[in-house]
């Protein structure tokens, strides 16, 4: 196993896999000719439900990523699951600005935990007390920032432990 992924395994995998099929469902990434960039892809999972599509995997670990560089990329859809929770805001702000700039039509479907009371439960009953460890925006500061750049199309709960958001710049 590659440091700093996560092998997600029982009701972990379960939460995971529907959070990915909501993704699918609310960014509507099944359509013919779509180019999604999986921004955080981890170990590929999302490319895995959709062998099909057009995915590309871009992720901070180089063994994952399918391209060393986001930017060179054309890409319709932005994923981003439980990703931008690790960013400063600063650099969240940066990367909002950046993606703008190179397509102002892109559309962004953006997982973001809740970290509350039921996510702190599971936690603990799965034994990975660390499981949020590297986050530093909460889900409403990262929420609002997104808002800043962003206007919500379509948004739907994953069992009441994360929030999916289909987002588009705003004009």
């Amino acid at each position: 196993m590659i440091k700093g992924v996560t092998d997600y395994a029982g009701l972990a995998k379960f939460y995971f896999r529907q959070l990915l099929r909501c993704i699918i469902e609310v960014g509507v990434l099944e359509r013919p000719g779509l180019v999604v960039l999986d921004f955080g892809c981890g170990n590929g999972e999302l490319k895995r439900l959709l062998p099909n599509s057009n995915i590309i995997g871009y992720d901070i670990i180089p063994a994952l990523t399918d391209v060393d560089d986001w930017r060179l990329v054309d890409f319709d859809v932005l994923v981003a699951n439980e990703v931008f929770c690790t960013f400063e805001e600063e650099q969240l702000d940066t990367l909002l600005a950046e993606l703008r700039e190179k397509n102002s039509k892109l559309e962004l479907v953006v997982g973001i935990s809740r970290h509350g009371l039921l996510n702190n439960i599971g936690k603990f009953l799965l034994g990975r007390p660390d499981a949020h460890a590297s986050t530093k925006l909460m889900h409403k500061e990262e929420l609002e920032i997104l808002l800043r750049y962003c206007e919500i199309k379509r948004k739907k709960n994953v069992l009441f432990l994360a929030n999916v958001f289909d987002l588009s710049f705003k004009s």
